[in-house]
């Protein structure tokens, strides 16, 4: 049995900003680091499929998800971004871990708040089939799911950030 999830990520930019960054290679080489050379990336018209593998330490997880865990768990994360439409943006994420059998499926909205600033909307559920424990493994499941969402905003932001600074210190030097 899955257990569902549906959050709300308040972005401090507007939805175009985010979602052309979201959209764009180049945040993704500064996001994915390392991995960024082994990631398959396909770009479209306002589009983007991002699939990165890597394989996990399994000691860095939580307590109950490590002692179930290989050495080394594989996981597999990939995101999907629509072209920007009306002032939303429709996307997906799903993660597979190989080593526990745990699954989970998001479907994205992204659309601009009362505020004038992106919402990241999401609803999804984690998978684990694990007899007797997969319940509680859900319940960590999605509070790193959730985590995760933040560090990727944080990233959004910090990536965007950059690039006004940029931009500002670029403009400065033509004037």
């Amino acid at each position: 049995m899955s257990k569902g999830f549906r959050y709300g990520i308040e972005f401090r930019y507007p939805v175009a900003e985010v979602h052309a960054t979201l959209t764009d290679p180049r945040y993704w080489k500064v996001r994915l680091g390392e991995l960024y050379s082994s990631a398959d990336i396909e770009v479209g018209d306002g589009s983007i499929s991002v699939s990165v593998a890597e394989d996990l330490d399994s000691s860095a997880l939580p307590g109950l998800v490590s002692k179930l865990a290989p050495d080394r768990l594989g996981v597999e994360r990939a995101d999907r971004w629509g072209p920007l439409a009306g002032g939303r943006a429709d996307g997906s994420v799903t993660g597979t871990a190989h080593g526990l059998p745990i699954r989970i499926e998001a479907n994205l909205e992204l659309a601009e708040s009362a505020q004038s600033h992106a919402v990241l909307n999401v609803v999804g559920s984690a998978e684990v089939k694990i007899p007797v424990l997969g319940g509680q493994i859900e319940k960590l499941v999605k509070k790193m799911v959730e985590d995760l969402l933040h560090r990727d905003r944080d990233a959004v932001e910090a990536f965007l950030a950059d690039q006004r600074d940029f931009d500002q210190r670029d403009s400065e030097q033509v004037d």
